[in-house]
């Protein structure tokens, strides 16, 4: 009796644990918040309101459990008892659009603007690293959304005007530069180093060569079985080899459409999990996956 209670026990344990572990952090152009979201059961357990004329087109979790977010006019850094931590304010005719982890745990931010700059800041938010590149687009906001730290330190970004992918290293330097199939909107370094494109509005994603720019394969809503890809957003590994595709619905016309707006797949597109609220989730183009069961949220009444 007693070993049963303690598989019982240790049964309960790891199914909090594994709870724990499926939080979403959410965001999305269009969204006026952003929130963390139960994976399982789909309750939105948590928002931070942003401001009027915010925009945030990426989110993250750090290491010790805080938020990291841009908002078009700058990124904070905050608790979630909703504590900033700092707040990098954007030059004037630009936008901030991008503010992503990198390998050390210190952030790296994306400027629209002309020049765009490329912005490594450390742990405690101080700029440690600078890149300006000329993208020849006069418009900051047809610019690029999300930016990456690759596994070499180098910087992965896709514009969305040129239709284009630009690996540069951190020196401001281009070392690779392909065509893409549509405006990538974000991108994936894949185990095997090649790259993941998520297009937008061009309704698939694809896999790109990492050495030679090449279209390995490109995925449509044929290819994903019973749901519709809208604007393709951000694509995370979701572990398995299972991709989690921010399906966002900002540019649809028929704003009542029935489509998740988060699906996961498998390999094979078969949909594993997917999450369909628009009252109370909203818009989503980025995302993030909690894999720390050690994450906790900080409720301020």
């Amino acid at each position: 009796m007693i070993r049963l209670r303690l598989l019982a026990l240790l049964f309960l344990s790891c199914s909090l644990q594994l709870s724990a572990q499926e939080k979403l952090v959410l965001a999305g152009s269009g969204n006026p918040a952003v929130m963390i979201v139960d994976k399982q059961s789909g309750t939105v357990e948590w928002k931070h309101a942003l401001e009027k004329g915010e925009e945030c087109n990426t989110v993250a979790v750090t290491r010790q459990g805080n938020i990291l977010y841009s908002y078009k006019k700058g990124a904070k850094l905050i608790g979630t008892d909703h504590r900033v931590i700092w707040d990098y304010k954007a030059p004037e005719g630009t936008e901030l659009q991008s503010a992503t982890l990198l390998n050390d745990g210190g952030f790296l931010l994306g400027i629209c603007g002309n020049p765009a700059r490329l912005i490594e800041l450390d742990k405690n938010g101080k700029e440690r690293n600078r890149v300006e590149i000329d993208l020849h687009i006069e418009k900051p906001h047809g610019q690029f959304r999300q930016v990456f730290q690759l596994r070499n330190r180098n910087y992965l970004l896709p514009v969305m005007g040129k239709q284009k992918v630009m690996e540069i290293n951190r020196k401001g330097t281009v070392v690779a530069e392909f065509p893409t199939g549509g405006r990538a909107f974000s991108s994936l370094e894949l185990k095997d180093g090649n790259i993941l494109l998520p297009c937008g509005d061009g309704h698939f994603f694809q896999i790109i060569d990492r050495k030679t720019g090449k279209e390995l394969r490109r995925i449509t809503s044929e290819d994903v079985q019973g749901v519709s890809l809208l604007f393709v957003g951000q694509i995370l590994d979701a572990g398995k080899g299972n991709l989690l595709i921010c399906n966002w619905h900002g540019h649809t016309k028929d704003a009542t459409v029935d489509e998740p707006q988060l699906i996961e797949v498998d390999t094979n597109g078969k949909v594993l999990w997917s999450l369909n609220d628009k009252e109370n989730i909203g818009k989503v183009s980025a995302a993030c996956l909690v894999s720390n069961p050690k994450f906790k949220i900080n409720v301020v009444e």
